[in-house]
């Protein structure tokens, strides 16, 4: 297995209309953009759908995918679809993101890394009402948490085995 303590990251949202950006107190495997794992390969994953952050404990993977949902939801709505279509949306997203990163993940890592849970990490100014509205309903069922950026360090903190462990 790679290095892959180098990637260690602070966890955070992308950075918000106003420039602010949302971080978590703890790390995970940095997986996409510039500075993520996925730069460092030889393959050219470039066009594919990937989470943001994973994290390694024994021979679990845990995908991370920190997104505004607040704001995807507020964008697709304007829109004009309907519940419905904007439920399919979120999903297919989030579904393809974890399922491509997943396949990356087993290639470029380790075949045998199993997956254990898989985060959606939405924003501290996340509306519940919106979520329980929007969010698919299997979303919401294992192997997805769903959580907001100042609770995913407490959920990390419990797996004393994680690679990027402070």
């Amino acid at each position: 297995m790679n290095d892959l303590t180098k990637f260690c990251k602070p966890i955070q949202q992308a950075e918000a209309e106003n420039n602010e950006i949302e971080a978590a107190d703890c790390q995970a495997i940095k997986f996409d953009d510039e500075d993520g794992f996925v730069k460092s390969l030889t393959t050219n994953y470039a066009n594919n759908c990937r989470v943001d952050y994973f994290e390694v404990v024994k021979n679990g993977v845990i995908l991370i995918e920190p997104k505004d949902i607040q704001e995807k939801i507020l964008s697709l709505f304007k829109k004009k679809p309907n519940t419905e279509e904007i439920k399919k949306k979120l999903l297919s997203n989030v579904e393809s993101k974890f399922t491509v990163s997943l396949k990356i993940i087993q290639k470029e890592v380790s075949p045998n890394l199993i997956p254990t849970i898989n985060y959606l990490v939405v924003a501290n100014n996340t509306e519940n009402n919106l979520l329980d509205k929007y969010l698919p309903k299997n979303l919401k069922e294992n192997p997805f948490v769903i959580c907001k950026t100042s609770e995913i360090c407490d959920k990390l903190s419990t797996l004393n085995t994680r690679l990027c462990q402070e």
